[in-house]
């Protein structure tokens, strides 16, 4: 799963935002998008069947195939992934086909770090016991980021805190000079408001760079990360002080400057043999970048003199942090940039009565090293569901809809693989798919979230009540929300946002999201999947809540929304953005149009929902059908056929990360607030008239 690609170096640490509203239905007896009648009780029967073909030893099987060795996107480890996975969908019956694209890929070739003075030092940069690495460990070789530049430098190590706006701000009040500087920089969860105190036009490496800085270091912080959150691996999930991340770096693109994608192409798809940018003719970082363990911060940090920082920049080692300036540090980095193949693969069922509707569950499959969880654990789903629909098929069971699994490839290099299907199939992609289900890292223990585009809030409800826990004869459905909600409306960190914010297809991506401190390190490899899914039964559980989430999709009679979802969502939401955008133009912004737009709309949306119900419940599929094609075109008046101000890419004006993306992306600018404020209050009341 890519956060710092999508989020320019920020670390995402979550998939889910704001909770959704409580469903309106959720029952033994009446399915969401289903009308009443025999085909409900046929649909259960077939669910009881499915949920007994995944197994933990299957699981584990598909595991030790895809990953035993590392597979980055354009390998031949990767290749012989992408074969795999065709061979088991045909196994299952599924006709199947590899789409190949071109795309540039980076990758380390040489890395080292020395401390010159006052002491003499060079630092092993691979994961595991300094001098020690276990067999994992030196198999994956070094943590890298993606997005360093090529060089050798000489000079003083500062430490920077996060290179937040407000850390550069404090730097430059006490004096700290950055010129020749090798800063390290500490990456945190984020926290105090998220997306809507995010300034679109602050970027680190360019206010890094003005200052002088020649390197960067960036290291997972352990308070977040590491100890300061719980139980260290292997005992248990967080990072120990020897893990690292692999991730993209620090670039001066800036945050969504670039369309979703390998950006040498610029928001086209990369087929094969078409021109690319080089690397020099994009914006790119110059500087050697390295991504350090905790323990290499640490053994920098302690050696620091100067001023101390302030206390909030304390990443909760021992001893008083300093800004340091008197070690020197010599860094070496040089990357190789190449175009290389990707293999994307796909495999359909075909509907039987719809087959140009399209239920898709995809997974990316490169890892940055081994990705036995990430994204090896949605692999296991995918493969595990269509075995489960190959022996359903046999008893007779048939998908209305087509069924179509894809594994995705070069998504660590920037969710490069999906966006290249969108970009080469857009129009019909939009036109055809459903729903789409993103599979992606779906095992890394405690709780169990279910993160989708509201509207299917109800849907997927329905599904976790029949789904139950791992060792457990309670359901999913009601374990216990006190500290984390069941549903939660989508946000971004895999494949599902460029379906969700690309084609505004109903989508979701759900899993156990505990949390996860092997990401993009060694140890996310076939022995640490007993620290994660012991037994793998989280793995079993998932592939169940996804294999009946694809039947009820394919098999409903309308699409399985309650469009309430919507609205309700959206007014949730207001209140802390009316906030942030009352603040930040001096009040000369307010959402009250929007907000009575938006309670108009609740009510058509509640209205809707509720003769939907009564048509589902008395079987009738023509008043169900009729209601559905005016819920559809209630969401499609959120879709910006130009796409969006800040990103014409994304043309879903309502959610893309966040609710209400224009207006919060828009940041300061009080001209384009106003605009994105308009265009939402007319967009939500286009959403309204649609229902009536």
């Amino acid at each position: 799963m890519n956060y710092a690609r999508i989020f320019s170096g920020a670390l995402c640490a979550v998939l889910v935002t704001a909770a959704g509203p409580t469903p309106t239905v959720s029952s033994d007896s009446a399915l969401v998008g289903w009308a009443a009648g025999p085909a409900v009780s046929t649909e259960f029967s077939y669910e009881q069947q499915l949920m007994a073909v995944p197994s933990a030893a299957n699981a584990m099987d598909i595991e030790r195939h895809i990953s035993s060795v590392p597979h980055r996107a354009g390998s031949a480890a990767d290749y012989a992934t992408a074969l795999y996975v065709q061979k088991r969908l045909a196994a299952d019956g599924f006709v199947t086909r590899i789409q190949k694209y071109q795309v540039e890929f980076t990758g380390p070739l040489q890395q080292s770090l020395s401390l010159v003075s006052p002491q003499k030092r060079d630092f092993s940069l691979l994961e595991g016991t300094p001098g020690h690495p276990n067999h994992w460990e030196q198999l994956a070789g070094q943590p890298f980021l993606e997005e360093s530049g090529d060089g050798t430098v000489t000079g003083p190590v500062v430490y920077v805190n996060t290179a937040s706006k407000a850390d550069i701000t404090e730097l430059d009040a006490r004096h700290v000079s950055l010129k020749g500087a090798i800063v390290i920089v500490r990456l945190s969860a984020p926290g105090g408001g998220g997306f809507l105190t995010l300034d679109p036009t602050y970027n680190a490496y360019n206010e890094l760079t003005k200052r002088g800085a020649v390197a960067i270091l960036e290291f997972m912080d352990p308070a977040t990360q590491g100890y300061g959150g719980g139980v260290m691996w292997p005992a248990g999930n967080f990072k120990n002080t020897n893990m690292a991340e692999r991730m993209s770096g620090m670039s001066p693109r800036g945050f969504m400057a670039f369309p979703p994608g390998d950006p040498t192409m610029d928001g086209h798809a990369p087929v094969m043999g078409a021109a690319h940018k080089s690397w020099n003719q994009i914006p790119h970082s110059t500087m050697p970048e390295l991504s350090i363990t905790q323990s290499t911060a640490r053994a920098l940090l302690a050696g620091m003199t100067g001023k101390a920082v302030p206390q909030s920049w304390h990443p909760m080692f021992e001893f008083t942090q300093h800004f340091g300036g008197n070690q020197i540090a010599r860094v070496h980095t040089k990357f190789e940039r190449e175009l290389k193949t990707i293999w994307l693969v796909f495999g359909d069922m075909q509907g039987s009565s719809d087959p140009d509707s399209v239920v898709m569950i995809g997974s990316h499959r490169d890892a940055m090293t081994f990705g036995a969880i990430d994204p090896g654990s949605g692999t296991t789903v995918l493969l595990q569901d269509a075995d489960a629909f190959a022996r359903l098929a046999k008893a007779g069971w048939k998908p209305k809809r087509t069924i179509e699994i894809a594994s995705w490839d070069g998504h660590e290099l920037g969710l490069f693989g999906s966006a290249a299907w969108i970009y080469q199939n857009g129009p019909d992609l939009r036109k055809k798919i459903f729903q789409y289900i993103n599979t992606d890292q779906l095992t890394t223990g405690d709780p169990f979230v279910v993160s989708a585009s509201p509207g299917l809030f109800a849907f997927m409800q329905q599904i976790c009540d029949v789904v139950p826990q791992v060792n457990s004869s309670q359901m999913l459905g009601k374990r216990d929300q006190r500290t984390t909600p069941l549903l939660n409306a989508m946000g971004g960190g895999s494949d599902h946002q460029n379906f969700a914010y690309m084609l505004g297809v109903p989508s979701t991506s759900n899993g156990y999201y505990g949390p996860f401190g092997a990401h993009h390190t060694a140890e996310d490899n076939l022995d640490g999947l007993r620290t994660y899914d012991p037994g793998m039964q989280e793995a079993v559980v998932t592939a169940q809540v996804t294999g009946i989430q694809a039947m009820r999709a394919a098999n409903a009679d309308v699409s399985p929304l309650r469009i309430e979802e919507v609205p309700t969502q959206l007014l949730k939401d207001l209140m802390p953005l009316q906030l942030a955008a009352f603040e930040a133009t001096d009040g000369k912004v307010t959402l009250s149009e929007l907000r009575d737009a938006l309670v108009d709309y609740q009510a058509a949306a509640h209205a809707t929902d509720v003769a939907m119900q009564k048509a589902e419940a008395a079987g009738d599929t023509a008043t169900m059908t009729q209601l559905a094609t005016k819920e559809q075109a209630s969401r499609d008046a959120f879709y910006m056929p130009d796409g969006l101000l800040f990103q014409s890419a994304y043309h879903t004006i309502d959610r893309v990360y966040t609710s209400f993306p224009e207006i919060v992306f828009s940041g300061k600018d009080k001209a384009k607030k106003a605009k994105a404020v308009e265009r939402m209050t007319t967009a939500v009341k286009n959403a309204t008239a649609a229902l009536q």
